[in-house]
Order: structure tokens, then C-alpha cells, then sequence
């Protein structure tokens, strides 16, 4: 017997979910006499997966399977109110809602003294039926599958559904079901997500449409100062709350983007063919997906319109401008615009709320393979001749409240003797990526071999010396020692693994071969970005290293040095095939190499074969006539092949 559980939780209290997490995996142990080294749990975006496995002589009683599940909905229930709590609690002290809430006060007691009691009545309510939306949304999240082997039979309860419990019997092919966990989770989720955040979007599309026509004809303006300084800080506030919106679009679609991930279809494939009542939920679901992609394409352009609308309404060579000479007559003409922008306030107020609870974290939900059971090195299959086996990598962090998903379960392989560019923009997880491969910083999930051993199974000693013998590291800022010269920069890692004197000679050769040679003696003061890059060059070479790692090498470069510094590492490999990963963010150092491997968001976009050139052109500058080493050192008659 084995069975999983799932539900969503608030990755901001880290202290309340480890409680909670406490009290879920005793009351697996105690309801399914289980051991520790049988149960397992795992936070994973916004949802906590548990496991539990027991090998019984005879089927678990229905009996203490509802036990179980109501026990732990207990659990859940009490965690999701006390979130609820504080929200209330939060939101009534919400400062900036207070500040711009009162602005539009304001405003509507300018135009007529009953408006701000209305707003305020239809603004608590509004934002006091949220906590309760979400708290009735997290109680229908939970999951939970049991694979009960011994009756061929699998129990499913998705909290969201009506009735929630179903059963699958007769299953004699065995369905795997810790690797579908995550999907019908995500399932669930959607089935709970969808009605509500259509309905918001359907609201705020009516209250657009509304203001937009409310925003057509001829603008008016007060004669009176402190009317029409009101009404100016009034337009500067609806319009910054829809600009809090301008991401909703990419935010949601991200979520709904789950539902038609690869993933969700393969796993569609195997369980719709056990349940039809599946099959007709994945059609339905499929059906309101669309409509609801429909609708947030709709609102996205509504958006734009009333944005542009708003910024006009003050310009006096848009539609025309009239001064109302007096109150009553400001009052009148502005009395629509008053009721339609606080209505506006307050849906997109919700709105963004809604997308700040859900959208923080499940935009980079990423479905796992294995949801607990590690990936062991003799069980991961690769290629003769893989110089790093990636799987399931995932690293995140942590800046506040907020997390980054830094990495999200990258899976790739990289030959012996490849050149390899990966490729991104700025925030793609390049360079964790190439920290966590190089074990220079330690992956939350998955697994990393380096030519055949785990490299974060080793302790600090010997990931330390792996890195010192079979790794060379290029970085962008150089990290040259700055007390140490040339020649002894170059020297450090044969000096650290303790055989400088047999390779003193080859550090001589080094400096020829990089053309630095008449500069051994300077410091990194006196040398130029290009030559202190040199200088990093023949320093991650220096232990002859079998692979070699390089963030932004041209990052800090001008063009033409950049050029000469990618031509001198292109020559290297060629001549000895040295494995050579490079971090970069522009094409023309991705085109050095022989497969491209684009990062967008911490996941692999694709991966590709290069068509290289006999030489390639840098950031437009002008292409070399002879190889580079003989440009940066034409004493030296060295090749690579004798460095190398």
C-alpha cells in the first residue's frame, strides 16, 4: 500500500508549515503504523506532497483510510483559518490600501457627501469576502491518491471535486502513481481556480468596459484649485491601480499554462484510459481553459485602452477640455467618472490581490519526475562519453518573503570534449546552473554527476579537490588575487594541489600561450580588462583541468578584446579538446560553440547544434585574420596541444 497526499500551502509562514508538516507525517505513522524511513514529504512551490508506504499481509480497512484523510483535512482546515486570520489582519492595516483608499474619499466627497460612505461600505465588504475565497479554495486543494496494490484497486480523493472520492478497480497494469502525484494536484487545483478567477476577470472586464465609455466625449476640469487637485490626484490613482495590472496576462496565463504542459498530457494518456469520469473532467476542464484564456486576452487589451484613456483625460489636445466654472456644474460632469473609477478601485483592487496570493509562486511551478524518491547515479541513464549528467536540478532562493526559482529542474547532459554555450537573458538561472554543475553551490533537488560520481554526494574535502584537479574556472570580474602577480596568479592552483615545481615550466608556456608573458611580473592593477582576463585563462588551465567553466568571460570586455579572448578559448578546445561550458547572454559568444543550450526562467527552452563558421564575428566588430594566440603572442611557436 502506498498513498500520497497534497495541498497548497503559504510559503511565507516557513515556521507554521513546519508544524503543520510535523503533524501530518505523525499522523500517517500513527494511522498507518508505519516507520520514519517510510514516510516522506516535500515542499514544493506553493504545495506540501507527503508520502507513506506500508507492506500489509492484508488491505487497509476502509475505515482507517477515512480516519486518515479526515485527520489530516483536520490539520489542514486549522493551518488554512489561521492563515485566513491574519490575512483579515492584514488587510485591515494595509497601508498603501489605506493611503489610496482615501484619496478617492476624497475625491467622491468633492463630487457628493453620501459617495465615500458607499465606496467604504462596498470596499470592507469586498476585501472582507477575500480571506473567506481563499480559505474555501485551500480546503478543497488537498489530494490524496492511494495505491492499494493488494485489492488492485486506486483510491482517489480531490477535495475540489463533488463528490470528492472516487475509485479505480480492477488495475492490473501498474500505474505509477508518485509521478503523477503533482498533475492531479495541479488538477485539482485548476478544477477550485478556474470558476473564481474567471469570475474576477469577467467583473473587471465589465467595470473596463464601462469606464472606457465613461472616459470618451469632452473632459472636464474645475476652475476651482482644490477641486481640480483632487480630481488630478483621483485619475493618477485609478490609473496606478491599473497599472499594478499590467502583468495579469502573463501572470495567470503562466498558471493556466500548467494545464497544457506536456506533462499533464502524457499523464492524461495513462490514467483516462482506468476512469471515466477523468476523461469527461479533463474535457470540461479544457473547455473552461479556453474560455478563460479568452477572457484574460480580452481584459489585457481593455487595460491598455483605459490606461491610455486615463493619461489623456488631462491633456487639453484630446477631445477637447472644458472648464466647469463652478461646482454644480464640475460636480455633474464628473459624477459618472466618480462612480465608475471607484468601482474600478475596487475590482482591481481584488484582482490584484487574487493574482498576489496565487501568482507569486505558481507562474514557475514545474512538474517533477520523481516527487521523493532520489535519483541514484547507477539508475541515471547517459551516453558513453558524458563528461556532467544533470537531472531534476532545482535550486531556489530565498530574498525576503519572496522566492526565486533560480532553477527549475533541468535535466541535460554534456559530452566529453563538447564546447557548450548556455544561453539566457539576465535572470535566466545561468549562472546557478553552472554553480550547482561545478558544485559551487548545492541544488535543493536532483542530481549532478561529474564524469560518473555525484558530485554533492561528496564531502567538503573531496568536492574541493575535484574542483582543484578536473575543473578550470574563467569568471567575468576575473577574481584575481590582487597581492599576487601575474605569474603567481597562474601558479595558485598548482600551489594548492602541491606540485608547482613539476609544472613550473608549463606555467611559463601559459603565459607565452595567452601572450602575457612580458607582463608576469605586473599586478592586476596595472594590467588591462583584457589581460587580466589572460591572466584567468592560464590560471584555470594551469592543472590541466577536464572541464572548463566559464560565466560572462567577455562580460567586462570591450568588443575586440572580448573577440581575441573567445577566438583564444575556441583555439584551446580545438586543439585539445578540452569539455568548455561558457555562461553568456549574447549570441556572438554563443556562436563559439558547438551546441547552444537556452535557459528562459530556470528551465531548458531548447537545445541545439551550432552552425559554426571558420571564424565568427563578435558583436559586429571585424573578423581576425589569424588565430588569436598569435595576435596576443607572436613569439610564441606553442600550440595548445603541447599546453594542453
Amino acid at each position: 500500500m502506498k498513498t500520497y497526499f497534497a495541498a497548497l500551502i503559504n510559503r511565507s509562514t516557513a515556521p507554521e508549515n513546519s508544524k503543520l508538516t510535523k503533524k501530518l507525517l505523525n499522523d500517517l505513522k500513527t494511522s498507518l503504523k508505519t516507520s520514519n524511513s517510510n514516510l516522506h514529504f516535500k515542499e514544493h512551490n506553493s504545495f506540501i506532497f507527503l508520502a507513506a508506504e506500508n507492506n500489509l499481509k492484508k488491505p487497509i480497512d476502509q475505515k482507517t483510510i477515512e480516519k486518515t484523510e479526515a485527520k489530516i483535512l483536520g490539520h489542514l482546515k486549522n493551518y488554512y483559518f489561521n492563515h485566513k486570520t491574519n490575512l483579515q489582519k492584514h488587510l485591515k492595516t494595509k497601508q498603501e490600501l489605506r493611503e489610496t483608499a482615501q484619496i478617492v474619499r476624497d475625491f467622491l466627497k468633492e463630487i457628493d457627501p453620501k459617495l465615500p460612505d458607499e465606496f467604504n461600505s462596498r470596499l470592507r465588504k469586498a476585501v472582507s469576502e477575500l480571506p473567506n475565497n481563499q480559505y474555501e479554495l485551500q480546503k478543497q486543494s488537498t489530494v490524496a491518491l492511494w495505491d492499494l496494490a493488494e485489492e488492485q484497486k486506486m483510491r482517489f480523493l480531490l477535495s475540489g471535486w463533488a463528490p470528492p472520492v472516487f475509485e479505480i478497480p480492477g488495475v492490473k497494469e501498474e500505474i505509477d502513481l508518485e509521478s503523477v502525484t503533482d498533475k492531479l494536484t495541479l488538477f485539482n487545483f485548476f478544477w477550485v481556480f478556474l470558476q473564481p478567477t474567471i469570475f474576477r476577470l469577467r467583473e473587471i472586464d465589465s467595470v473596463l468596459e464601462q469606464l472606457s465609455k465613461g472616459c470618451e466625449g469632452a473632459h472636464v476640469k474645475s476652475a476651482q484649485p482644490k477641486a481640480q487637485a483632487e480630481l488630478e490626484m483621483y485619475l493618477k490613482i485609478i490609473s496606478a491601480k491599473i497599472s499594478a495590472l499590467q502583468n495579469v496576462e502573463k501572470t495567470i496565463s503562466a498558471i493556466f499554462d500548467l494545464f497544457t504542459a506536456p506533462q499533464i498530457s502524457n499523464s492524461r494518456t495513462q490514467l483516462i484510459s482506468t476512469s471515466q469520469k477523468l476523461k469527461a473532467s479533463f474535457r470540461q476542464m479544457s473547455w473552461k481553459m479556453n474560455e478563460g484564456k479568452g477572457l484574460l486576452a480580452q481584459v489585457q487589451g481593455k487595460l491598455d485602452d483605459c490606461q491610455m484613456r486615463l493619461h489623456e483625460y488631462l491633456d487639453e489636445t484630446k477631445n477637447g477640455m472644458v472648464t466647469a466654472q463652478s461646482d454644480e456644474e464640475f460636480k455633474k460632469a464628473l459624477s459618472p467618472l466618480a462612480e465608475l473609477g471607484s468601482n474600478m478601485f475596487i475590482q482591481a483592487e481584488l484582482l490584484k490581490m487574487w493574482m498576489d496570493f496565487f501568482g507569486t509562486d505558481l507562474p514557475y511551478f514545474t512538474y517533477q519526475t520523481k516527487l521523493f524518491s532520489d535519483q541514484k547515479p547507477q539508475n541515471i541513464e547517459t551516453s558513453e562519453g558524458t563528461a556532467i549528467a544533470v537531472r531534476g536540478l532545482t535550486k531556489n532562493y530565498n530574498l525576503g518573503q519572496n522566492r526565486v526559482y533560480a532553477v527549475r529542474g533541468v535535466d541535460l547532459d554534456i559530452k566529453e570534449g563538447e564546447f557548450v554555450a548556455i544561453i539566457g537573458n539576465s535572470g535566466a538561472g545561468k549562472t546557478t546552473l553552472l554553480n550547482c554543475m561545478a558544485g559551487l553551490d548545492t541544488p535543493d533537488y536532483g542530481v549532478v554527476l561529474f564524469r560518473g560520481k555525484n558530485l554533492h554526494k561528496m564531502d567538503d574535502k573531496e568536492k574541493s579537490k575535484t574542483r582543484l584537479l578536473d575543473m578550470g574556472f574563467i569568471f567575468q570580474s576575473y577574481a584575481l588575487l590582487p597581492h599576487y602577480n601575474t605569474r603567481e596568479n597562474v601558479a595558485l592552483p598548482a600551489d594548492l594541489a602541491g606540485f608547482s615545481k613539476e609544472l613550473k615550466t608549463r606555467i611559463e608556456e601559459l603565459l607565452e600561450g595567452v601572450g602575457i608573458s612580458k607582463q608576469a611580473k605586473q599586478y592586476p592593477a596595472q594590467l588591462s580588462g583584457g589581460q587580466m582576463q589572460r591572466v584567468a585563462i592560464a590560471r584555470a588551465l594551469t592543472n590541466k583541468p577536464k572541464v572548463l567553466f566559464a560565466d560572462e568571460p567577455t562580460g567586462d570586455l570591450d568588443s575586440e578584446t572580448g573577440k581575441q579572448v573567445m577566438e583564444l578559448l575556441k583555439e584551446f578546445h580545438e586543439e585539445t579538446k578540452t569539455t568548455i561550458i561558457v555562461i553568456t547572454h549574447e549570441q556572438s559568444v554563443a556562436d563559439y560553440a558547438e551546441r547552444h543550450i537556452v535557459l528562459e526562467d530556470g528551465i531548458v527552452a531548447k537545445s541545439k547544434r551550432a552552425a559554426r563558421s571558420e571564424r565568427v564575428n563578435f558583436s559586429g566588430g571585424s573578423k581576425l585574420s589569424k588565430p588569436a594566440s598569435e595576435a596576443l603572442a607572436e613569439e610564441s611557436e606553442l600550440s595548445w596541444e603541447q599546453l594542453g
